[in-house]
């Protein structure tokens, strides 16, 4: 019970809000983080699992400091995941999405460490690794609705699904979601198999990368149509806007750099900072396909309108009560 009194901070809609935010950034954090491993031909520097040789204090040096790095910080990410899904039951009052994706996050944060312990295992094996890096997406996505789901509950607001916004919404995101999984066979049949002792490749580079362009082809394209329709039509409210314009140059920066690795032999700090803002991509078109796929209900909107009207009135009752000495605009009117 002394555990839960010291969360009691963050069992209030705004602290609960801010501990997702939290929750959110290690989610991402953790994505390049296992990428250095494998790119740095880390992943067998501690050949067991869950110590390192045998033991967890005198890893200080080398692939095994990398690897074991990244488990620990692994270790953190799990930690805050449980610790946002206890919050998100224990806290009164708390939504049905918020407990729902507070719990598929812990779960999600959770069977990676059967799945770590499958890839060390497996010798790294292409598509253990490949598994690693979707499950961590599927936890991003789920980190990203559920601080999207606390902003709301904070905010007091309510969506529903708009089924003709969603449909393009949905195919938005899919192609997305394709552009990562090519982009993950990519990876399993290049140069990087994640240890330095010996070269595991899954599939041919080229047919691979081939694949991967068309798929961010037709990713950009829908994108470009979905925030052009959206903004046209309206609707939507002010984070959801945002997130759509950041989407663009993300995505933008995303091919630059997809394009100098390619051609540059994939090096891997190029590949490094590819996989990072691949997930800051997804984390940002998840959230916005979220928000246009469940706008914000009429209630809300109109409570948000009389805000507004309210904060008009306010200003305009301080420029009527000026006091005499300061005059008010003069008319440019000629009578």
């Amino acid at each position: 019970m002394r555990a839960l009194r010291l969360l009691q901070p963050v069992r209030t809609p705004s602290g609960f809000a801010v501990l997702t935010l939290v929750t959110l950034a290690l989610m991402w954090v953790i994505i390049p983080s296992g990428a250095i491993v494998r790119l740095t031909d880390s992943g067998l520097g501690c050949p067991d699992w869950p110590t390192c040789e045998g033991t967890i204090t005198s890893v200080t040096t080398g692939h095994a400091l990398i690897e074991y790095t990244n488990r620990i910080l692994s270790g953190v990410v799990g930690v805050a995941a449980v610790v946002t899904w206890i919050v998100g039951w224990w806290a009164p009052g708390a939504p049905r999405a918020v407990r729902g994706l507070s719990a598929a996050l812990a779960l999600c944060a959770g069977a990676q460490i059967p799945l770590g312990a499958v890839t060390v295992a497996s010798g790294l094996h292409p598509m253990a690794v490949g598994s690693h890096f979707l499950l961590s997406i599927v936890a991003l996505t789920a980190a990203v609705l559920l601080a999207l789901a606390a902003r709301d509950w904070r905010d007091g607001r309510e969506r529903r699904w708009d089924l003709r916004r969603g449909v393009l919404a949905g195919g938005g995101s899919a192609a997305a979601l394709g552009v990562l999984v090519t982009g993950v066979v990519v990876t399993a049949a290049g140069p990087h198999s994640g240890d330095d002792d010996g070269l595991r490749r899954w599939g041919d580079l080229a047919l691979a990368a081939r694949v991967h362009v068309r798929a961010a082809m037709v990713f950009t394209a829908l994108a470009v149509v979905l925030v052009a329709w959206v903004i046209r039509e309206g609707g939507i409210d002010r984070l959801t806007a945002r997130l759509m314009w950041i989407a663009l140059p993300l995505v933008a920066l995303q091919i630059g750099i997809g394009e100098y690795q390619y051609r540059n032999g994939l090096p891997w700090q190029a590949v490094v900072l590819h996989v990072t803002v691949a997930a800051a991509v997804w984390a940002v078109i998840a959230g916005a396909a979220y928000g246009v796929a469940r706008p914000a209900g009429a209630a809300y909107a109109r409570r948000e309108a009389d805000r507004w009207q309210d904060t008009q009135r306010t200003a305009s009752g301080s420029a009527l009560s000026r006091p005499s000495e300061i005059s008010s605009p003069q008319s440019t009117q000629i009578p």
